[in-house]
């Protein structure tokens, strides 16, 4: 066999597996499912909740698992809590009261039970309140984790 038979060879199975790490790579890339989801407040959507099964997390902590996003949409003066189950176990609230302008707040209160494991069910709810700590326009969401 000459050299250009042998290096056209090896360029072949070079290539063949590359092509195969990519293939397979890609794959696997796919094989999670994103089990994030949302729950807004009734009438006009002005405060929201996302539960968010991978993201950035809060500023300058890097990437997380597993963590909650509280959104205020509306400048209607009142601030948006959100609430957090594993479960039937209560996990505790969150305000945002930052308004409309503000940033929205990240909460884990994941973090103590570790990251949500496949099969476990997840449960937000949202809530406006006033100065008077009144809750209006509450909606609740679940999900049950597919792949943690």
């Amino acid at each position: 066999m000459n050299f250009r038979v042998r290096a056209a060879r090896a360029a072949f199975t070079t290539s063949a597996f590359v092509a195969a790490a990519m293939l397979f790579g890609t794959q696997a890339a796919f094989a999670g499912t994103n089990d994030s989801f949302s729950v807004s407040t009734t009438g006009g959507g002005c405060g929201a909740v996302d539960f968010v099964d991978y993201g950035a997390g809060a500023p300058g902590g890097g990437n997380n698992d597993d963590y909650l996003v509280i959104h205020d949409y509306c400048s209607d003066g009142k601030g948006v809590r959100a609430y957090a189950w594993i479960g039937s176990l209560y996990l505790g609230a969150k305000n945002n009261t930052n308004g409309l302008a503000g940033a929205a707040v990240v909460w884990d209160p994941f973090k103590e039970y570790g990251n949500i494991i496949a099969g476990t069910k997840v449960g937000i709810k949202v809530c406006l309140f006033n100065s008077s700590n009144t809750l209006s326009s509450c909606a609740e969401a679940s999900r049950v984790s597919v792949d943690g």
